[in-house]
């Protein structure tokens, strides 16, 4: 019998990773944690936040299947589930990247029509 998160796991879809990586404080922690796996004084630290919105974000993302979660001694240490999680922040980059370049040579404010 799966378990609860294997069943909710089989339900992610693209749309709740988009909305997961929308957030600026859950992107960050997810691109810091794909350069180096942190436990999450670590975490706190790098993103000068308060502990308990940092363990909702952690949670948020670990309960959708973006990081996996580990116990290393006394400490919990995260790291991103899938290299597939980076492909995506990078395509988005450079997607946004080129877009604001498209944007200074045509009007990019929404339709004035």
């Amino acid at each position: 019998m799966k378990s609860w998160n294997e069943i909710k796991m089989d339900h992610i879809s693209e749309t709740t990773i988009y909305k997961l990586l929308s957030d600026d404080l859950r992107l960050k922690i997810v691109k810091m944690l794909i350069k180096s796996n942190m436990n999450v004084s670590e975490i706190i630290e790098r993103c000068g936040r308060d502990q308990p919105l940092i363990s909702h974000k952690l949670k948020e993302l670990r309960e959708n299947g973006i990081l996996i979660s580990y116990r290393s001694g006394k400490n919990i240490v995260y790291r991103v589930s899938d290299p597939y999680i980076k492909k995506i922040i990078d395509t988005v980059e450079a997607a946004s990247l080129r877009i604001k370049q498209e944007c200074k040579y045509v009007e990019c404010n929404g339709d004035k029509s």
